[in-house]
C-alpha cells in the first residue's frame, strides 16, 4: 500500500512506464496478468487494452513519474494497493531505490517539516528531483557513500564560518559506517538549506524596507543538490562557492574568524585581532555623542558578540548583491557617505557623497548609468511641492501643469539645486547623483542632508572619472560644456552602479572598520538572522 502511495506522489511518466513495459519480447509467451486480469500497475478504464509490447506514450499522460494509476475519461487517479509481483515499473527498481521512494512519503510528511512551510516546500522539489531520476540516490551506491559525501560533509560542519546556521538539521557521518536511506535524505536537505543560506535565502531584503530594491538569486534545491554531488571530490569547495565571491565579503569573513579565535583564546587570533579592535573604533563619521556609545559597544567584553553580530549582518547584506558586479563599476555606501569608481577592481576615484536623512533614505539597489546631464533642470519631486512647499513657488521657477498636477522646473544655472552637472542611471526610485551649490556640506563628517538623491562633491572629476580613460573627456573639457542649456554625454557603454549599506568592511590597511546604522537596517536584519535587534 504504502509503495503505491509513494508512487503516486512522485509520480512516473507514461513514458517511461511504456519503455519498461517494452522491454518484454513481443512474441514471448502470455503473462499471468493476461490470463486473467489487467496488470496491478495500470488500469485502463473506457479504453482498448494496448497489445503486449506497444508503446503506451500515445495515452496523452504528462506526469513526471509513473505511479500506479488509473487511466480514465476524466485523467489520472491513484490506484490503492500494495506492489505485486506483476507491478513491473516498480519491480524493475533496484532495492536500495525501491527503499528511498518508501521513505520519500514519509520524510516529506515528517512533522518537522510540516511546521516550516519553506522546509516542506524544499523537501517537496527534493522529493520531485528523486523520482526524476528513478529515486537513484545522489551521495550513496551500492558500495557505501560516494566520491563527494565525505566533502560536503566536511563543509557543512563549517557553515557558521560564512554565518550560516544549519543546527536544526542532522548531518549524517559519511566518513563511518554504511549509509542508510535516512542519511541520503538528510544530506541532500542539508546541502540545499547551506545553497539557500548561502544566496541569501534566510530574509527578504524587500521585506525590510520598501526602499530596498536589491534582489537575491535563489537556487533550485534540486539543481543545488545534483551541482554539489556531481562535483566529486570537490562537492564542498563547490559547495562553499554559493557564498558571494566578492572581495569585500572575503574579508569579513576573515576578520569574523579571527574575532573567533581571540574568543576562543587561541594564541595566533591574538595579536592579529588587536587591529580588528583598533579598526572597530573608528566611527568618525558619527556624531560626538553617539561615536563615544559605539566605541563603547565594541571594545572589551560582551562588545565582542555586538561585533560579531554587525560582521554577520553585513556579510548577510553581501548576499543581496550581483555576483557579477562589473569589473568597472560604481559604487556608493550609504553609511560610510562615500563614492567609488572602480576599473579593473581597483579604486580609480573617491569622492565624498551626501545621502538622504533619515527620514528620506537614499535606496538601495543597482542598475547602470546611462548619460551625464551639463546644465541640468530640475522638476521639483511632488513630495517636495506638497509637504515642504505645501503648494507655493518661489522666485526663479517655471509652473505648467500637467493632467491637472502642477509641474515645477527649476531651469539651468548657478542656484539650480541640481548644480551644474547630473549622473542620469534608471531605477525606480527617481534617484541620481549630482552636484550641489551648497559644497560646504561635504566638510562635514556626517552628511545626510538629501530627500534621498546622491550629492557629489567634485563632480567634474567624477565626470572624468566616469567617462574613463581614452573617452577625450577630460574634466576641463567638461567643464567647456557649462552654459544656459542642457547638454548631453552618452556613456560608450553602461556603467554598473551599486548603492549599498555596509555598516563595517575592511579598509585598504586591513583594518575593520565600523559605521554608523543611518536608517536602521543592520538592526533589521540581525533581528531577521536571530542575531539581536
Amino acid at each position: 500500500m504504502q509503495a503505491r502511495v509513494v508512487f503516486a506522489r512522485f509520480s512516473f511518466s507514461a513514458a517511461a512506464l511504456a519503455a519498461a513495459l517494452a522491454v518484454v519480447p513481443a512474441q514471448a509467451g502470455p503473462r499471468r496478468a493476461d490470463l486473467f486480469a489487467l496488470p496491478a500497475a495500470v488500469a485502463l478504464t473506457g479504453l482498448p487494452k494496448a497489445p503486449i509490447g506497444q508503446p503506451m506514450n500515445d495515452l496523452g499522460v504528462e506526469a513526471e513519474a509513473p505511479p500506479l494509476v488509473a487511466v480514465t475519461a476524466a485523467g489520472l487517479r491513484v490506484e490503492p494497493g500494495a506492489p505485486d509481483d506483476l507491478d513491473l515499473a516498480w519491480n524493475l527498481l533496484p532495492e536500495t531505490q525501491r527503499a528511498l521512494a518508501l521513505a520519500l512519503e514519509d520524510w516529506t510528511s515528517a512533522p518537522g517539516g510540516a511546521r516550516d512551510a519553506s522546509r516542506r516546500a524544499m523537501r517537496a522539489k527534493l522529493a520531485a528531483a528523486y523520482a526524476a531520476r528513478q529515486f537513484e540516490p545522489f551521495w550513496t551506491d551500492a558500495n557505501g557513500w560516494r566520491e563527494g559525501a565525505a566533502s560536503a560533509v566536511s563543509r557543512l560542519r563549517a557553515a557558521s564560518e560564512d554565518g550560516l546556521d544549519l543546527r536544526g538539521y542532522a548531518l549524517p557521518a559519511a566518513d563511518a559506517g554504511a549509509p542508510s536511506v535516512a542519511d541520503e535524505l538528510a544530506l541532500s536537505e542539508a546541502v540545499a538549506t547551506y545553497a539557500h543560506q548561502a544566496r541569501g535565502g534566510r530574509l527578504q531584503p524587500e521585506r525590510l524596507s520598501h526602499l530596498i530594491g536589491a534582489k537575491t538569486w535563489l537556487p533550485d534545491p534540486a539543481e543545488a543538490v545534483a551541482q554539489v554531488a556531481s562535483a566529486g571530490y570537490r562537492a564542498g569547495e563547490t559547495l562553499q562557492d554559493f557564498n558571494p565571491p566578492h572581495y569585500g565579503y572575503q574579508q569579513l569573513r576573515e576578520k569574523l574568524a579571527e574575532l573567533r579565535g581571540r574568543r576562543a583564546g587561541l594564541p595566533e587570533a591574538q595579536e592579529r585581532f588587536a587591529a580588528v579592535e583598533a579598526g572597530a573604533s573608528q566611527t568618525d563619521a558619527l556624531p560626538p555623542a553617539k561615536a563615544k556609545r559605539r566605541r563603547m559597544e565594541t571594545l572589551g567584553g560582551p562588545s565582542t558578540s555586538a561585533l560579531e553580530a554587525e560582521i554577520l549582518a553585513n556579510m548577510e547584506r553581501w548576499r543581496w548583491l550581483p555576483r557579477d558586479m562589473g569589473d568597472e563599476r560604481i559604487e556608493v555606501n550609504i553609511p560610510d557617505f562615500e563614492l567609488a569608481v572602480i576599473r579593473n577592481n581597483m579604486v580609480a576615484h573617491r569622492a565624498r557623497v551626501i545621502v538622504g536623512k533619515e527620514e528620506t533614505p537614499t535606496p538601495i539597489f543597482s542598475n547602470a548609468m546611462k548619460e551625464i546631464i551639463v546644465n541640468p533642470s530640475w522638476y521639483v519631486p511632488q513630495s517636495i511641492i506638497q509637504k515642504e512647499w505645501h503648494g507655493g513657488v518661489g522666485a526663479g521657477y517655471q509652473v505648467s501643469y500637467r493632467n491637472g498636477q502642477m509641474v515645477v522646473r527649476q531651469p539651468p544655472g548657478e542656484k539650480n539645486a541640481l548644480g551644474r552637472i547630473k549622473f542620469v542611471f534608471p531605477n525606480d526610485y527617481a534617484v541620481y547623483m549630482h552636484d550641489t551649490p551648497s559644497r560646504g556640506l561635504f566638510a562635514q563628517s556626517h552628511r545626510a542632508f538629501s530627500h534621498g538623491c546622491m550629492r557629489v562633491d567634485q563632480p567634474f572629476a567624477l565626470a572624468e572619472a566616469v567617462l574613463g580613460p581614452g573617452s577625450g573627456w577630460s574634466q576641463e573639457r567638461v567643464k567647456k560644456l557649462v552654459g544656459p542649456s542642457e547638454r548631453y554625454i552618452n556613456l560608450s557603454k553602461p556603467l554598473p552602479v551599486h548603492i549599498v549599506y555596509f555598516t563595517a568592511y575592511v579598509d585598504d590597511a586591513g583594518r575593520l572598520v565600523q559605521r554608523p546604522d543611518l536608517y536602521g537596517y543592520s538592526a533589521r536584519v540581525r533581528k531577521a538572522l536571530g542575531l539581536g535587534g
